[in-house]
């Protein structure tokens, strides 16, 4: 009789004992060897369970931490050549925001309906000091209505007006040299808005669509500049009058400068760092530099995942190049927008998209005041009054969400020194700002410290090699895995099971035609499917026959 058919879990389980004695894998062959009692192979099953369980936990580990955390952050090189590192912008703020001569030269100019003196109102006008700080809730609204009133009869906007009593650049700045050479204030600084009012500005590329509004304009580079050498000498030197009798509105106790150290590209605003300059003094600011790229790898990333944005992956209204900065900018922009229904004057330029939005006037500074904490604190938009001891920080909802950090960006870090102002022991007295009186100026020197700077490299925890090699060692400790293996373990159950298959089904064919050829030919007959229930019904009768007669 021929043999019965073998099923299809018969041959995976031949093919996994050929798989066991042969593949590389450690402890699988003794599971299978021939003459073992079961307690041995009990052992061994239970050895490679453990081995797998454990290198898979491990790689799953390792996985769900790649998630949590994609990136790192690594030190490149701490001698990177300071030429491929931009020069930061620097912006000169004077402490005083209202300019004593323009101001009453302004109030003897305006149309006054309500008989006011010129120099009343003049004071009167000091209340425009609460349009980039307001900060005093104790000054009744009835008196910006009043002043706004006498603005709106002359038709001033309020843009038109802090333009014309703050301090100009042309008073503020002497004498200027950028790498050693002597240059025109004018063909270097201009004037521009910030946080802090009108202020003066070197190498300034933030807003979009920006031209260059000081003389020589066709001369201003197109891209932030950049120095070659390190020291005082090698970078930018002003010379800078504080002019205490011009004083008439001040945020800040005293008589001075604030120099705000930022990148090209930043709006400044509070949160760029500044080193304050009092009169008659040397001011040092040596800038140390370091610069953060990002490889392609990071890219290749989900945004959610990798946790920044690069300069073209996201659009701003105002701004040249998308940064964490700008986008809280205009974040705090639509802020205020949302409570006021305005803009401050300082935060809108005619080369962005907000062409219909109103710009604040005095009506609003209530308002201003009002949400001044939602608008400047470091997550814009969200209450900090009301968090509970057990706050999560993190997990703060605000209106700015979508602002992510730069995946690729420079800082800066500044230290200041200071020392006396005097050229009474001066060697170069004719060279050492020829022609101006020493008297209530002060010196800003901007440089960078070293010829070298640090460079860092943002990079996913686990490229391709590195997961390669991370994953292929842990199952080569645990199991003994390799390329090797994943072949035989495709090859025994694909191509050999099938191969098998075939054989054993060809084998099984062959010896039914040579038993039938061999086969009796009542044999035949009995096996003749016509003939089979017939033979099976006598088979039956002649059994019950022998049973009874016995």
């Amino acid at each position: 009789m021929p043999r019965r058919k073998l099923s299809l879990w018969d041959m995976l389980k031949y093919e996994a004992k050929q798989f066991c004695l042969n593949t590389a894998l450690h402890g699988y062959r003794f599971i299978v060897l021939p003459k073992r009692i079961l307690l041995e192979r009990v052992f061994w099953v239970i050895v490679v369970l453990i081995s797998l369980s454990s290198a898979l936990a491990l790689l799953f580990i390792a996985w769900f931490s790649f998630q949590d955390n994609p990136t790192i952050l690594v030190t490149d090189s701490t001698h990177y050549p300071i030429w491929n590192y931009p020069f930061p912008a620097v912006t000169i703020c004077s402490f005083n925001k209202l300019s004593k001569k323009r101001t009453l030269a302004l109030a003897k100019e305006l149309d006054n309906p309500y008989g006011i003196s010129a120099e009343d109102l003049a004071l009167d006008l000091r209340l425009l000091f609460q349009l980039i700080f307001n900060n005093n809730e104790n000054i009744p609204l009835r008196n910006y209505t009043r002043l706004q009133d006498i603005l709106d009869m002359n038709d001033l906007s309020i843009e038109k007006v802090m333009d014309k009593i703050a301090p100009k650049c042309s008073d503020l700045l002497q004498r200027c040299k950028w790498k050693g050479e002597e240059k025109r204030c004018e063909s270097i600084f201009e004037t521009i808005k910030t946080t802090e009012g009108y202020c003066c500005t070197f190498n300034y590329y933030a807003l979009k669509n920006h031209t260059f509004g000081g003389a020589l304009a066709n001369k201003i580079p197109s891209f932030p500049r950049r120095v070659s050498a390190c020291g005082y000498l090698t970078a930018l030197e002003v010379l800078v009058d504080s002019n205490p009798s011009d004083y008439f509105g001040t945020q800040i106790a005293a008589i001075g400068h604030r120099v705000l150290i930022h990148n090209s590209y930043y709006f400044p605003d509070w949160s760029a760092q500044n080193m304050l300059t009092e009169k008659g003094i040397m001011n040092l600011i040596g800038i140390t530099p370091s610069v953060t790229y990002s490889t392609p790898s990071i890219r290749s990333l989900d945004v959610s995942k990798r946790n920044c944005l690069f300069h073209n992956e996201s659009q701003l209204h105002n701004f040249y190049h998308y940064n964490y900065h700008n986008c809280l900018t205009e974040c705090r922009m639509n802020i205020s927008k949302h409570f006021c229904g305005c803009i401050p004057f300082y935060y809108y330029h005619e080369t962005g998209t907000y062409p219909k939005t109103r710009i604040c006037n005095l009506r609003d500074i209530h308002c201003l005041t009002e949400h001044r904490p939602l608008i400047m604190n470091s997550v814009p938009g969200f209450d900090f009054s009301t968090i509970s001891p057990n706050h999560e920080w993190g997990t703060e909802q605000h209106v700015c969400k979508m602002c992510l950090p730069d995946c690729d960006y420079v800082d800066y870090s500044a230290e200041s020194s200071s020392g006396i102002f005097t050229r009474k022991y001066s060697s170069n007295q004719l060279n050492l700002f020829g022609g101006v009186v020493i008297q209530h100026q002060s010196v800003v020197r901007v440089y960078f410290n070293d010829l070298v700077a640090t460079k860092n490299r943002r990079d996913v925890v686990f490229s391709w090699h590195t997961l390669l090699a991370f994953y292929g060692g842990l199952l080569g400790l645990f199991i003994g895995f390799s390329f090797v293996s994943a072949v035989e373990l495709v090859y025994f159950f694909t191509i050999r099971l099938l191969l098998d298959i075939k054989h054993k089904n060809e084998a099984a064919q062959t010896k039914k035609a040579t038993h039938l050829v061999n086969v009796k030919p009542h044999q035949e007959e009995i096996l003749n499917p016509r003939h089979l229930m017939t033979y099976h019904r006598d088979k039956f009768n002649l059994r019950r026959r022998s049973n009874s007669n016995s």
